[in-house]
């Protein structure tokens, strides 16, 4: 159990050395009080729905930082709009860890059925689709399609 302190409109709670504090609007805030609240002891969990650096770095494998001013990927620094949707949705960021030659599973996607497919190229300008794909046969389909589709990246064990 994480110790705390949860009201209606704040959570207070120690972890990895240090007190961290949410207000109600805090984006995670319901979630965070519902895992404080169960008794979870999932310290790396509470830590990564609080703090939005640690979230973009855990999606991201560690090659994102996000800063004050600006969020980069493997040093070099990405647009003001990758940054505000660091802020608002990390979780979604798992999608620039995507590689050419990469295969991933698609689903839900508007245009591509539901599939693996190889990455062909990728758009860093587009925030909401990245990634084009073509299927493993290059026959079905060819195209863009949204990071939110993008539900693994498949890597063969070499």
């Amino acid at each position: 159990m994480i110790p705390a302190v949860i009201t209606d409109t704040s959570i207070m709670f120690f972890a990895k050395g240090r007190a961290w504090t949410l207000a109600e609007d805090h984006p995670k805030f319901h979630d965070v009080k519902a895992l404080l609240a169960s008794g979870s002891d999932d310290i790396d969990k509470v830590v990564q729905m609080t703090d939005v650096r640690v979230a973009v770095e855990a999606a991201t494998a560690g090659r994102a930082v996000l800063t004050d001013k600006t969020l980069t990927l493997d040093g070099q620094e990405l647009s003001v709009a990758w940054r505000k949707k660091a802020v608002s949705q990390p979780d979604s960021l798992k999608v620039l860890i995507v590689n050419t030659g990469d295969k991933v599973r698609v689903e839900g996607d508007d245009d591509a059925p539901d599939g693996i497919y190889i990455v062909g190229d990728l758009d860093d300008t587009d925030i909401n689709k990245r990634v084009m794909v073509e299927d493993e046969a290059g026959e079905a389909y060819f195209g863009y399609v949204a990071n939110t589709s993008i539900k693994e990246i498949i890597r063969d064990a070499a």
